[in-house]
């Protein structure tokens, strides 16, 4: 079954959304690698052909003479540094050497372009299986709960078998580093800086700054906050500049900017607080997404098996707050919030609700009840959450990252204390175009919704948000379709006399379009 040791563009994280024709492909001279791989692994390659395209790097598959095939994973990116390369090899040992999980062995590897294929590369083992995506919509419930309970499994493997003091990333002692890793070396080990984008990208790597390790959360994003602060201090006036804004304008907005990044820096103790708990930290994989798990279908019992875990780069320590997440894939997903779901649709909701009852009921079993406990508190507390989106997974420039800093701070307040967007669509939707409604009577809102099965769309789009929010906020339960019944007879009973309404009215509907356009 055919794998690819490497990104997949379609399973991607939120780091970019760009495709394989957004970048030109590298210029690899075929023979070159082939003649590369044959004296590195000392046999004859005498096939080599791309397998994938991803955003960071190019996969090829290599087969030789004699001896199984090999996988080549060929960097499009420059400018990351030679740690990233390092690191992600150092981390593929470790956990070969501490846990059962299986990773590629890696053979061969260049972190620097003096090479003759002038890129950097990592020659590694062609692990058997096929990625989990690609099946996923083929497994019965049953199967789905056992491929879920391994990864459960695996999670206890990181947990307990890779714990450290700090958060950083693993490298080899120096000493130990060479391009040549025999399976059978035992290594030294130790936490070192964080790789991370927002540390190098766009000149940032010019700031002097800690990248760690960190000994907590708070630090870390301390860290990050202040790395922002001090390369918009430098660059923010030039990029407004540049983007035709005028040169008092682009200094005013850097200094509101400035001071956003100032006050949320000082109100990170509200948020990570002793329920989050900061220690001990283990190894937290990069990207454990679907199709970075590789698995096999058993001749023996016919049971789905997870035979791999690859791409292990950008992969660093954290704590149990970090490692307690549910797999991205059984999550509900914005769409399925707002859309009207029938039959197929509605009963693939129904399942992920019970693959997400039995991974966390698994997560307590196998992790403890603080798991269950950490799940929980992720779905009513999302502070942490969106710092991960400005500071985490995506560089931002200066406007976008204004702009998500006044989000941040409309939703939790000055002191970043309110934790109480529990319902998804409430996160998604909560902003300043949000009005006060009055609710009817419990019995006129039962007529309204007998009157139809469901009217989306009828009424301007933030009245539905705002008549969500205040059933919601008044102890009601009702999914968004019905809300939105609820508020097109709300909207059509309203006193068309009142120039009060009208008024309102008409702001309402002007704010609506720009808030369908991100739904």
């Amino acid at each position: 079954m055919d794998n690819e040791n490497g990104e997949n563009k379609n399973f991607k994280s939120n780091l970019s959304k760009l495709s394989d024709d957004d970048e030109p492909a590298l210029d690899v001279d075929i023979n070159v690698l082939q003649q590369l791989a044959s004296s590195r692994l000392n046999r004859q390659c005498v096939h080599a052909r791309r397998l994938t395209r991803g955003f960071y790097n190019e996969i090829y598959l290599l087969q030789f003479d004699t001896g199984p095939d090999c996988i080549a994973r060929l960097s499009r990116s420059l400018v990351h540094p030679t740690a990233k390369f390092a690191s992600e090899v150092s981390t593929m040992q470790y956990v070969a050497q501490n846990t059962n999980i299986k990773v590629p062995e890696v053979y061969d590897w260049d972190c620097t372009v003096h090479n003759p294929i002038k890129t950097p590369y990592i020659l590694m083992e062609r692990l058997p299986g096929q990625h989990l995506y690609r099946i996923w919509d083929e497994l019965t419930l049953e199967e789905r709960k056992y491929v879920l309970s391994q990864i459960v499994d695996i999670l206890l493997e990181l947990w307990t078998k890779c714990q450290f003091k700090e958060i950083g990333c693993l490298y080899m002692d120096s000493v130990s580093i060479n391009n040549c890793i025999s399976c059978d070396t035992m290594t030294t080990f130790r936490l070192g800086p964080i790789v991370n984008s927002i540390f190098y990208t766009d000149g940032r790597d010019a700031i002097p700054s800690s990248a760690g390790p960190f000994r907590s959360l708070r630090e870390f994003f301390s860290a990050l906050i202040q790395k922002e602060k001090k390369f918009f201090e430098i660059h923010g006036v030039q990029e407004f500049v540049e983007g035709k804004m005028d040169q008092l304008k682009a200094t005013n907005e850097v200094v509101e900017l400035i001071k956003k990044l100032d006050l949320l820096q000082s109100k990170l103790s509200n948020i990570f607080d002793e329920s989050i708990g900061e220690k001990p930290f283990a190894l937290i994989h990069g990207d454990f997404d679907a199709q970075n798990i590789l698995v096999e279908r058993s001749p023996i019992n016919d049971e789905i098996k997870i035979v791999g875990i690859i791409d292990w780069e950008f992969s660093h320590t954290g704590n149990l707050w970090n490692l307690c997440n549910y797999p991205i894939w059984i999550k509900e997903t914005y769409e399925e919030l707002f859309e009207v779901l029938k039959d197929v649709k509605l009963q693939e909701k129904c399942e992920k609700e019970k693959l997400r009852d039995f991974f966390r009921d698994e997560m307590a079993a196998k992790l403890g009840n603080k798991s269950r406990l950490i799940l929980e508190m992720k779905e009513r507390d999302l502070r942490i959450s969106k710092l991960e989106d400005m500071f985490v997974l995506m560089v931002h420039d200066c406007s976008i990252l204004n702009g998500l800093l006044e989000d941040f701070f409309y939703r939790y307040g000055s002191e970043v204390t309110n934790i109480h967007f529990s319902d998804p669509i409430i996160d998604y939707l909560w902003g300043p175009e949000i009005i006060k409604v009055q609710i009817p009577s419990k019995e006129t809102i039962m007529c309204f919704l007998s009157k139809n099965d469901s009217i989306v769309g009828r009424s301007p789009f933030n009245y539905e948000v705002s008549v969500y929010c205040e059933l919601k906020f008044n102890g009601y339960t009702f999914s968004w379709q019905q809300a939105c019944t609820i508020a097109f007879h709300m909207w059509e009973n309203e006193d068309k006399n009142d120039l009060t309404v009208l008024e309102g009215r008409k702001q309402r509907e002007f704010h609506s379009d720009s808030r369908k356009l991100n739904v």
